[in-house]
Protein backbone atom coordinates (compact mmCIF):
# COMPACT_ATOMS: atom_id res chain seq x y z
CA UNK A 1 0.00 0.00 0.00
CA UNK A 2 1.78 3.36 -1.32
CA UNK A 3 1.92 5.91 1.71
CA UNK A 4 1.03 9.28 1.13
CA UNK A 5 3.82 11.72 1.02
CA UNK A 6 3.09 15.08 3.10
CA UNK A 7 4.05 18.56 1.26
CA UNK A 8 3.97 20.57 4.23
CA UNK A 9 7.02 18.66 5.07
CA UNK A 10 8.62 18.86 2.23
CA UNK A 11 7.91 22.49 2.49
CA UNK A 12 9.21 22.64 6.08
CA UNK A 13 12.56 21.26 5.06
CA UNK A 14 12.61 23.56 2.32
CA UNK A 15 12.38 26.76 4.48
CA UNK A 16 15.14 25.72 7.05
CA UNK A 17 16.96 24.58 4.11
CA UNK A 18 17.49 27.90 2.69
CA UNK A 19 17.29 29.50 6.26
CA UNK A 20 20.43 27.52 6.80
CA UNK A 21 22.14 27.95 3.81
CA UNK A 22 21.45 31.91 4.13
CA UNK A 23 23.37 31.66 7.75
CA UNK A 24 26.17 30.23 6.06
CA UNK A 25 25.81 26.95 8.03
CA UNK A 26 25.72 24.34 4.93
CA UNK A 27 26.39 24.34 1.23
CA UNK A 28 26.21 22.47 -1.77
CA UNK A 29 28.81 19.71 -0.47
CA UNK A 30 27.89 20.21 3.28
CA UNK A 31 24.57 19.63 4.87
CA UNK A 32 21.42 17.80 5.14
CA UNK A 33 18.23 17.74 6.87
CA UNK A 34 15.43 15.58 7.58
CA UNK A 35 11.96 14.84 8.78
CA UNK A 36 10.52 11.54 9.72
CA UNK A 37 6.60 11.69 10.13
CA UNK A 38 3.92 8.95 9.08
CA UNK A 39 6.52 6.48 8.34
CA UNK A 40 8.52 8.34 6.01
CA UNK A 41 11.87 9.41 5.80
CA UNK A 42 12.19 12.99 4.14
CA UNK A 43 15.56 14.20 3.48
CA UNK A 44 17.35 16.65 1.33
CA UNK A 45 19.07 15.76 -1.41
CA UNK A 46 23.08 14.95 -2.72
CA UNK A 47 25.22 17.52 -3.76
CA UNK A 48 22.46 20.26 -4.35
CA UNK A 49 23.08 23.50 -3.39
CA UNK A 50 19.79 24.82 -0.11
CA UNK A 51 18.65 27.79 -1.64
CA UNK A 52 18.04 26.26 -5.08
CA UNK A 53 15.74 23.16 -3.37
CA UNK A 54 12.52 22.27 -4.82
CA UNK A 55 9.61 20.12 -3.71
CA UNK A 56 10.38 17.55 -6.72
CA UNK A 57 14.01 17.35 -5.55
CA UNK A 58 13.13 16.64 -1.64
CA UNK A 59 13.88 12.55 -1.37
CA UNK A 60 11.44 10.48 0.56
CA UNK A 61 12.43 6.86 2.00
CA UNK A 62 9.65 4.40 2.90
CA UNK A 63 9.72 1.96 5.61
CA UNK A 64 11.64 -0.15 3.09
CA UNK A 65 14.49 1.63 2.22
CA UNK A 66 12.64 2.53 -1.13
CA UNK A 67 12.95 6.20 -2.61
CA UNK A 68 9.10 6.82 -3.61
CA UNK A 69 9.95 10.88 -4.03
CA UNK A 70 12.54 12.95 -5.03
CA UNK A 71 13.94 13.65 -8.70
CA UNK A 72 17.35 13.00 -7.19
CA UNK A 73 19.78 10.93 -5.21
CA UNK A 74 19.02 11.09 -1.17
CA UNK A 75 21.85 12.63 0.85
CA UNK A 76 24.82 10.29 1.35
CA UNK A 77 23.96 10.90 5.45
CA UNK A 78 20.65 9.17 5.15
CA UNK A 79 21.84 6.15 7.18
CA UNK A 80 22.87 8.66 9.56
CA UNK A 81 19.27 10.07 9.66
CA UNK A 82 17.41 7.10 9.60
CA UNK A 83 19.40 5.42 12.28
CA UNK A 84 18.94 8.47 14.42
CA UNK A 85 15.26 7.85 14.55
CA UNK A 86 15.87 4.61 15.70
CA UNK A 87 17.84 5.41 18.40
CA UNK A 88 14.86 8.30 19.61
CA UNK A 89 11.45 8.05 19.84
CA UNK A 90 11.05 11.40 21.39
CA UNK A 91 12.77 13.17 17.99
CA UNK A 92 11.29 13.84 14.00
CA UNK A 93 14.14 16.11 12.45
CA UNK A 94 17.77 15.86 12.49
CA UNK A 95 20.04 18.26 10.59
CA UNK A 96 23.85 17.52 9.61
CA UNK A 97 26.10 20.21 8.94
CA UNK A 98 29.44 21.60 9.08
CA UNK A 99 29.32 24.82 10.76
CA UNK A 100 32.43 26.45 10.88
CA UNK A 101 33.07 27.04 15.15
CA UNK A 102 31.52 24.10 15.65
CA UNK A 103 33.35 22.06 12.76
CA UNK A 104 37.22 23.34 14.49
CA UNK A 105 35.62 21.84 17.71
CA UNK A 106 34.86 18.25 16.27
CA UNK A 107 38.15 18.44 14.19
CA UNK A 108 40.26 19.02 17.29
CA UNK A 109 38.44 16.85 19.76
CA UNK A 110 37.45 19.37 21.96
CA UNK A 111 34.05 19.37 23.60
CA UNK A 112 31.69 22.24 24.74
CA UNK A 113 31.98 22.31 28.66
CA UNK A 114 32.94 25.42 29.62
CA UNK A 115 30.81 26.88 32.86
CA UNK A 116 31.02 30.64 31.89
CA UNK A 117 27.82 31.06 29.96
CA UNK A 118 24.56 29.93 31.45
CA UNK A 119 22.84 29.48 28.02
CA UNK A 120 25.84 26.86 27.17
CA UNK A 121 24.22 25.29 30.59
CA UNK A 122 20.67 25.90 29.76
CA UNK A 123 20.03 24.95 26.48
CA UNK A 124 23.49 21.90 25.93
CA UNK A 125 24.92 21.19 29.59
CA UNK A 126 27.85 20.82 27.37
CA UNK A 127 28.04 19.62 23.50
CA UNK A 128 29.99 15.92 23.32
CA UNK A 129 32.80 15.07 20.55
CA UNK A 130 32.08 11.68 19.28
CA UNK A 131 35.28 9.39 17.92
CA UNK A 132 35.61 9.15 14.28
CA UNK A 133 33.18 7.51 12.38
CA UNK A 134 33.01 6.78 8.56
CA UNK A 135 31.04 9.65 6.43
CA UNK A 136 28.49 8.36 4.38
CA UNK A 137 28.28 4.93 6.52
CA UNK A 138 26.59 3.21 9.91
CA UNK A 139 29.87 3.71 11.42
CA UNK A 140 29.47 7.35 11.97
CA UNK A 141 26.28 6.99 13.92
CA UNK A 142 27.21 4.23 16.20
CA UNK A 143 29.77 5.90 17.59
CA UNK A 144 27.62 8.53 18.18
CA UNK A 145 24.96 6.36 20.10
CA UNK A 146 25.86 7.18 23.05
CA UNK A 147 26.12 10.53 23.04
CA UNK A 148 22.77 11.29 21.03
CA UNK A 149 20.72 9.11 23.82
CA UNK A 150 21.81 11.75 26.46
CA UNK A 151 22.15 14.86 24.32
CA UNK A 152 19.82 16.70 21.32
CA UNK A 153 23.64 18.31 19.71
CA UNK A 154 26.68 16.24 19.39
CA UNK A 155 29.98 16.82 17.33
CA UNK A 156 31.12 14.25 15.29
CA UNK A 157 34.52 13.66 15.46
CA UNK A 158 37.20 14.92 12.39
CA UNK A 159 33.54 15.73 10.31
CA UNK A 160 31.38 18.10 11.82
CA UNK A 161 27.49 18.45 13.68
CA UNK A 162 24.66 16.42 14.52
CA UNK A 163 21.25 18.07 16.11
CA UNK A 164 18.26 16.88 16.68
CA UNK A 165 15.03 17.78 18.01
CA UNK A 166 10.85 17.54 18.25
CA UNK A 167 11.07 19.59 15.32
CA UNK A 168 13.45 20.99 12.42
CA UNK A 169 13.06 24.31 13.67
CA UNK A 170 14.17 23.22 17.12
CA UNK A 171 17.24 21.26 15.33
CA UNK A 172 17.84 23.81 13.38
CA UNK A 173 18.10 26.65 16.32
CA UNK A 174 20.39 24.65 18.43
CA UNK A 175 22.85 24.50 15.29
CA UNK A 176 22.76 28.29 15.02
CA UNK A 177 22.24 28.92 19.11
CA UNK A 178 25.98 26.45 19.23
CA UNK A 179 27.36 27.73 16.59
CA UNK A 180 27.48 31.16 18.19
CA UNK A 181 28.59 30.21 20.83
CA UNK A 182 31.18 28.17 19.92
CA UNK A 183 32.69 31.70 18.16
CA UNK A 184 31.58 33.39 21.35
CA UNK A 185 34.30 30.90 23.75
CA UNK A 186 37.08 31.61 20.80
CA UNK A 187 36.97 34.89 21.11
CA UNK A 188 36.64 34.72 25.00
CA UNK A 189 39.47 32.91 25.15
CA UNK A 190 41.81 35.02 23.25
CA UNK A 191 40.96 38.01 25.78
CA UNK A 192 42.16 36.07 28.70
CA UNK A 193 40.68 33.19 30.94
CA UNK A 194 36.74 32.53 30.91
CA UNK A 195 35.85 33.21 34.76
CA UNK A 196 32.66 30.38 35.53
CA UNK A 197 29.71 31.53 37.02
CA UNK A 198 28.55 30.07 40.55
CA UNK A 199 28.94 27.13 41.50
CA UNK A 200 25.24 27.16 42.94
CA UNK A 201 24.11 27.69 39.65
CA UNK A 202 25.92 25.43 37.58
CA UNK A 203 24.52 22.55 39.39
CA UNK A 204 20.79 24.54 39.40
CA UNK A 205 21.47 24.36 35.37
CA UNK A 206 22.81 21.36 35.02
CA UNK A 207 20.36 19.56 36.91
CA UNK A 208 17.52 21.01 34.57
CA UNK A 209 15.91 18.26 32.14
CA UNK A 210 16.49 19.11 28.52
CA UNK A 211 13.83 20.55 26.11
CA UNK A 212 13.65 18.15 22.79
Amino acid sequence: MSQEINYDVIREIIRVSKAMEAAQLVNTYEGNLSIKEGGLLYITPARTRKSTLTEDLICVIDEEGRQIHGSKKSSSETIMHKRSYELRDDITAAIHCHSPYLTAHAMCHIPISAKCHPEILFHFKDIPVAPYGVPGTADIIDQAAPYLKERNLVLLGNHGVLSVGSTLEKAFQRVEAAEKMAKQLFIAKILGPTVDIPQSEIQRLMARPLEV
